[in-house]
């Protein structure tokens, strides 16, 4: 899996909400400092199709209020997608067929519209009426930044930027609201890229979707909107700072990778319509920045790359005008996996068996067989210190990112010894010869390390060495050779060492 992209809280905020935009007045009720909002920008919506995002702003006003220009411009657009109720004018910055950025009015009565398509309007100049919207009482003004190109527009045009962005005089004193997103919880954990769904209270594993219910009010309390911005923390053994799950700023593909955001499942069920409005929000569908494109759905909380353990979600929900609301709760994190590999000795011991691998910290242990093979099965995730030993040799010490089935192979090598010194008692005697001599006919205990016993140099232990240390100590023959020469290791030095990542 590709890294998480990060932006800090700083700056995203900063984009999100200081962004280098001129202030624009209200385009209806000027002289009110308090404005009704029904739906916002990037509100999930569906009327019996497919689902979207809501591309503008609806400033609800009663039907027949006038509605006026919020900047000075060029008519580009007269026209209605739908009959009657939406009509709608376009006036945008430029009289010529090259791109240029505009603000859309929408569902004003044709009849009270008094402009022509290329004529010149003044900021506050009257555009027309809001006509009578016939379904619960939701008369508004659907209003939108927009940008697109040719002398005349046609309605396919870009929907550019959140009005809130840019409008004046924000007066909102409410913050958002959470809910449960399932049963109890405040969020609900479901495998990435699926419907399964953890049950509640049970640790999670593997990479995780953190979905979260919240919504918003802008002075009018019939009307549930979409936050403006949703973050996410987690805290604990390892951390993810607060990053952005979506901000809905910018130009909006309206009509594209609403799953991104919204979670629709029978368990979260995303809503918008006039009966019933409720928004799941996927928040960890997120590359960290306020683009929303089909590229975040992939990602997820990558829990293996985790210590198993408890950790504490936090989410926050902003408004336009900065209020924010932070829920929070726990969850443990369960992932285990296998690690296999397999021990070789460096110093020619052809006894593989008794490798000792193991988990620091009470985790599990194995021995290796005759063919030098250990499994541990149940590997915690996260990072863990892996130890290879074996007595009179060096250990074998590595860290390992148990996020998956792991292979580790390692080469032990021997540690400080006395060449002849087979008995591992820091002297060199008749002993020694009698501990060689078990272990070649008898099968008794092997040199410690291997090599410790090898005193003619031939690279294995065998009567001869009992012979040669007999002649040492008896009739002052040569000293014990060391056949392999010894190293002092450190203790991140001490083999050549393989991890399969």
């Amino acid at each position: 899996m590709a890294p998480f992209l990060r932006f800090t809280l700083a700056v995203c905020l900063i984009f999100c909400f200081f962004g280098d935009l001129a202030a624009i007045p209200w385009p209806l009720q000027r002289d009110s400092t308090t404005h009704l909002i029904g739906n916002s920008y990037g509100e999930y919506q569906r009327y019996g199709g497919s689902p979207y995002f809501h591309p503008g702003l609806d400033i609800l006003a009663p039907a027949g209020t006038p509605v006026y220009a919020v900047k000075s411009g060029y008519v580009k657009a007269i026209l209605t997608i739908s009959a009657d109720l939406h009509w709608r004018v376009a006036i945008g910055d430029s009289s010529g067929a090259a791109e240029c950025d505009g603000w859309l009015y929408a569902h004003l009565s044709q009849w009270t519209i008094p402009v022509i398509e290329g004529q010149w309007v003044n900021e506050g100049d009257y555009l027309g009426d809001l006509v009578v919207w016939p379904v619960s009482d939701f008369h508004h003004l659907h209003f939108v930044k927009i940008r697109h190109t040719g002398v005349v527009w046609d309605s396919n045009w870009e929907f550019l930027a959140n009005p809130l962005d840019e409008l004046v005089g924000i007066t909102d004193p409410d913050t958002p609201v959470f809910e449960n997103a399932i049963g109890t919880q405040k969020f609900a954990f479901v495998e990435n890229e699926t419907t399964s769904y953890f049950s509640e209270g049970s640790p999670v594993n593997g990479d995780v979707d953190i979905v979260c219910k919240a919504y918003d009010y802008i002075n009018h309390y019939s009307w549930r909107l979409a936050p403006y911005q949703m973050e996410y923390r987690i805290e604990g053994d390892s951390s993810i700072p607060w990053t952005n799950s979506v901000c809905f700023t910018g130009l909006l593909d309206y009509a594209n990778n609403v799953s991104s955001v919204y979670q629709t499942d029978g368990v979260c069920l995303t809503e918008g319509d006039y009966g019933s409005r409720n928004y799941y929000f996927n928040l960890t569908n997120t590359d960290g920045d306020s683009i929303i494109e089909a590229s975040d759905q992939p990602y997820s909380w990558p829990t293996a790359d985790f210590h198993n353990g408890q950790y504490t979600i936090y989410v926050r929900a902003w408004d336009r005008a900065g209020n924010s609301s932070v829920e929070s709760m726990s969850v443990n994190v369960a992932n285990y996996f296998a690690l296999t590999g397999n021990v070789t000795i460096g110093d020619g011991n052809p006894s593989l068996v008794g490798t000792e691998v193991s988990v620091l910290g009470g985790g599990p242990v194995d021995f290796t067989d005759e063919l030098g093979d250990f499994s541990l099965p149940l590997v915690g995730g996260g990072s863990q210190m892996i130890t290879v030993s074996r007595a009179g040799y060096a250990a074998v010490d590595t860290i390992m990112l148990m996020n998956q089935d792991r292979s580790l192979n390692a080469e032990l090598i021997p540690g400080d010894y006395l060449a002849g010194d087979a008995n591992y008692d820091d002297a060199v005697n008749v002993g020694d010869a009698v501990y060689v001599i078990n272990y070649v006919f008898k099968g008794g205990y092997e040199p410690m390390p291997y090599a410790a016993g090898n005193v003619n140099g031939d690279e294995a232990v065998n009567v001869g060495d009992a012979v040669y240390l007999i002649n040492y100590i008896f009739k002052s023959g040569p000293p014990p050779m060391e056949g392999w020469t010894p190293r002092n290791p450190s203790s991140h030095d001490l083999a050549t060492l393989n991890s399969k990542n």
